[in-house]
């Protein structure tokens, strides 16, 4: 049985709820090959076996996955070295560490496992013990000496800091704090100022959304982005995880560019794009044919906010409104909009939520439960495979008369609203997000299935020039248009 099996084995045999609530998820080999790598890239590594020439570390590192490719490539390379110097080097070139006393034991012999080829080239009787390269503790500790490189799957979760934490990780906050966040935060805090790498194994949600955008603009601040890996089967990497995931890797060294991949059977090319510099949602490739959409719309002047756009997410959660949801409307109820009513461009009462059609009103619920003005309606959360990502609905005037003059969005579904008048008309608003090339733009933004208000509020557009030609355009006219303008426009 290999190491990898062997982790395999031992996370599996855990209760399913202690490896949910400690986030314990590990690495399949070939990821955690492809991790490493991405690091040896962005190291200057060449072709051939290279020595360790700093410490490389895992601060969540479970059995040792990501620490072993590392370190048979160190040996593979120590041949020729004298065992006796390279088994003492060994300390000073790998470490990890985890909060599992039973995890870090079989680290420790898993890792051990891989020394043998240069303890069996000391004579028996001079042999020393293997080192323990791995220890139990708090990965989020500050290390002791930086690191030339981290690798890690970190647990994933929210967590409940105390002061010191909170006041440590500030500059990662926003609201809650996830606990892959905050390993990302520290290892950037270790690694060595000059040429350190991270690489890691985690959600693409950082890529995007509100509440990583302290994290994104701690990232584009201390190291660049080198290269992103996405992973195209999401439930084919952690069992129980369903969620979309990636290999990022970054880098202390000033670059201009990154490298976009897809990990699927195989490690494939994407694109090659401008490196993101800022906290705002990082517009990267998921397809090849969606490059040129992404660089383009990384170029555009304004976003939605730009011109007064505003989004909000439905207000109703209706498991939590149970008791006042029926299929019967009287006085005192209200119609509720769900994400299946919204069906070519219109919204359409669908027959599966006849019987939570209306929700009971009462004078305890704050007026903004109820919407009672004409706004665009999105859909919040998309599964991998459908078609749109952007599956949009106008309530116009008319249709939201032919409701009862307001209705109730449920938590699905998310409201585009004007702040102010804008120059921007809800009719073209409308148009342009049911287009093609919008849904591709919202395919490069989101870094979930779920498309945030956050991520609705940021969509590039061009200038108010161009925004102005298309106003008169029809249907065909516009899906042109706009698609020639996403694919060729630079510093609009």
């Amino acid at each position: 049985m290999s190491g990898h099996q062997l982790g395999a084995l031992y996370v599996t045999s855990l209760d399913s709820q202690i490896r949910a609530r400690h986030g314990r998820h590990y690495t399949p080999p070939e990821l955690a090959e492809s991790l490493w790598v991405m690091t040896r890239r962005a190291l200057g590594f060449g072709k051939s076996a290279s020595r360790l020439d700093g410490l490389v570390r895992d601060p969540a590192c479970g059995a040792g996955a990501l620490l072993l490719p590392a370190l048979r490539e160190h040996v593979a390379a120590s041949s020729a070295t004298d065992p006796h110097l390279a088994m003492n080097q060994i300390p000073s070139l790998i470490e990890g560490v985890d909060s599992d006393p039973a995890a870090a034991w079989l680290a420790n012999v898993i890792l051990g496992a891989e020394l043998l080829p240069i303890l069996t080239r000391i004579p028996e009787h001079r042999r020393p013990k293997l080192p323990s390269l791995v220890s139990v503790g708090d990965g989020l500790a500050p290390a002791s000496r930086p690191s030339r490189a981290i690798v890690m799957n970190p647990p994933y979760g929210r967590v409940r800091l105390g002061e010191a934490d909170r006041s440590r990780f500030q500059r990662t906050l926003y609201g809650h704090a996830n606990l892959y966040a905050l390993f990302m935060s520290a290892a950037v805090e270790g690694l060595e100022v000059d040429g350190g790498v991270l690489s890691a194994l985690v959600p693409t949600s950082f890529t995007a959304g509100r509440y990583f955008e302290p994290l994104r603009r701690l990232l584009s601040s201390e190291v660049r982005l080198q290269e992103i890996n996405f992973v195209e089967d999401r439930s084919g990497v952690f069992a129980s995880v369903l969620q979309e995931t990636c290999v990022a890797t970054f880098t202390r060294r000033s670059i201009r560019k990154t490298s976009v991949m897809s990990w699927g059977s195989s490690e494939s090319y994407i694109a090659t794009v401008a490196t993101p510099r800022s906290a705002s949602p990082w517009i990267l490739p998921r397809r090849s044919d969606l490059a040129t959409v992404a660089a383009t719309s990384a170029s555009l002047p304004l976003t939605l906010a730009d011109l007064g756009w505003r989004a909000s997410t439905g207000p109703l959660v209706w498991n939590r409104r149970r008791e006042d949801l029926s299929g019967v409307s009287t006085d005192s109820t209200c119609t509720v909009i769900w994400a299946t009513d919204l069906t070519n461009g219109t919204v359409q009462l669908h027959p599966s939520r006849a019987d939570r059609r209306y929700l009971r009103i009462s004078t305890a619920d704050p007026d903004s439960l109820r919407l009672a003005t004409p706004a665009l309606l999105v859909q919040r959360t998309s599964a991998p495979e459908q078609s749109r990502r952007l599956v949009v609905a106008e309530l116009d005037e008319s249709r939201l008369e032919e409701l009862g003059g307001s209705v109730v969005i449920e938590n699905h579904v998310n409201v585009l609203r004007p702040r102010t008048a804008s120059p921007l008309s809800r009719g073209l608003l409308a148009r342009l997000l049911a287009t093609d090339t919008f849904d591709s733009v919202a395919r490069c933004l989101s870094g979930s299935v779920a498309l945030s208000a956050y991520e609705l509020e940021s969509l590039p557009l061009p200038s108010l020039e161009i925004l102005d030609k298309w106003e008169g355009l029809g249907v065909d006219e516009l899906a042109r248009a706009v698609d020639s303008t996403y694919r060729t426009v630079r510093n609009a």
